[in-house]
């Protein structure tokens, strides 16, 4: 994850790289699944009121109001899901990708984009954060070029005052190598290695 060669530009390496912050960057999804959620909770009631409408309709007109509710319904939850797993994948495909040479974002499912600007390129950096960006941690990064539309846009960055502070370090040709947090079993060994070294 950090500190790989990249195979395009000879010589570079990835220093950090990240991903959206998952519950920022699926926020639609929320609301999908609330929805979901409503109309399971509340489809017993939705279903009387279509029976309640067509036994007064039934004298009318006749229409298969009970079928075509409960289908409806159905459908929606049914679009509604498949549209959650598109997200959380798509979510799984973006990547942001800071080398010792570009800010790198890699995304797409079917067709993959990958867009990249070189630190000497950068003219300004804009990091914006909302109220719900706040409380998630995360925030976008606008990255601006030095020429028109050679902007790049990294949303929903976790910690986005840290990574635009690396973009700065990088920027000012700091050589700046960051490590991964310890899984648990080089924990775990340390922990071992320490208890047989003090051990009596």
């Amino acid at each position: 994850m950090f500190n790989r060669k990249n195979n395009s530009n000879p010589g570079e390496r990835v220093v950090f790289q990240t991903r959206p912050r998952f519950l920022a960057n699926l926020k639609s999804t929320i609301l999908k699944l609330i929805i979901i959620l409503l109309i399971f909770y509340f489809f017993r009631s939705i279903m009387a009121v279509a029976i309640n409408l067509q036994e007064y309709l039934v004298q009318m007109v006749q229409l298969p109001l009970i079928q075509a509710t409960f289908y409806i319904l159905v459908l929606i939850m049914i679009l509604l899901m498949l549209s959650i797993i598109l997200d959380v994948v798509l979510w799984k495909k973006k990547k942001y990708q800071l080398t010792n040479q570009r800010v790198i974002i890699k995304k797409g499912l079917i067709r993959r984009k990958k867009s990249y600007i070189h630190y000497n390129k950068i003219q300004d950096i804009d990091v914006y954060q909302g109220i719900m960006d706040r409380i998630f941690s995360a925030g976008d990064i606008e990255i601006y070029g030095g020429h028109e539309h050679t902007n790049i846009l990294l949303e929903d960055v976790p910690n986005p005052r840290e990574v635009e502070d690396i973009i700065d370090r990088l920027m000012g040709g700091e050589e700046v190598d960051f490590k991964p947090l310890r899984s648990k079993t080089s924990q775990k060994s340390i922990i071992e290695e320490y208890d047989q070294k003090f051990k009596r």
